[in-house]
């Protein structure tokens, strides 16, 4: 085992895991642990080792082999910054046609495309008519909403200075000040379609 220490700079830490007896998860998660900066290198040097070990030939022997390479690859590559924004394909008419379809003003939609909304305080039936409407599964759609606040690309190109995110904000408060009304309420917490 190598002593680590926490301000080391990215190529010691990545020659230090290289170096490690071992290239497993408990490792990984280590070195994830102590440097949470160098998170993506340190994914891609785990599966460039993992590779290497085995050799490219002997990496895909067939489907069962490969259906597990490419399980341990979404779950090593499931790192905060790589989760797909399921609001990407929603843009102009058809994101002001998704809030529609979810019964939820356009500036409710907003805040969950831009994370905004505190993630433990939405109600599930919600979570998973938004999840359908956006033709994601609820796993990915959580996956997202919980990493930081989004900054929008319009707003980051006008600014004079660098601007900061948002605070999250619990459901509720985000409802009332969306101005939905008691009915909508009513919809969005009993509704599963």
């Amino acid at each position: 085992m190598t002593t680590l220490k926490p301000e080391m700079q990215l190529e010691d830490v990545l020659l230090a895991f290289s170096v490690e007896p071992v290239h497993d998860k408990p490792t990984l998660d280590r070195y994830l642990a102590l440097y949470p900066q160098y998170t993506e290198d340190l994914i891609d040097l785990s599966l460039d080792l993992r590779i290497e070990g085995r050799g490219i030939s002997e990496a895909f022997e067939d489907e069962a082999t490969f259906q597990r390479a490419l399980e341990q690859l979404r779950r090593a590559g499931a790192s905060p910054r790589s989760a797909a924004n399921p609001f990407e394909a929603f843009r102009g008419t058809s994101f002001a046609s998704l809030a529609d379809s979810l019964r939820v003003p356009r500036s409710v939609l907003i805040a969950f495309r831009d994370r905004l909304v505190i993630v433990s305080s939405v109600p599930q039936l919600f979570l998973a008519r938004i999840a359908r409407a956006a033709h994601t599964t609820v796993a990915d759609l959580l996956a997202y909403l919980n990493l930081p606040p989004a900054v929008a690309g319009a707003m980051n190109y006008k600014a004079d200075v660098k601007p900061a995110s948002s605070e999250k904000v619990p459901f509720e408060a985000l409802l009332d000040s969306s101005g939905v009304t008691p009915e909508q309420k009513a919809d969005i917490y009993t509704s599963s379609d």
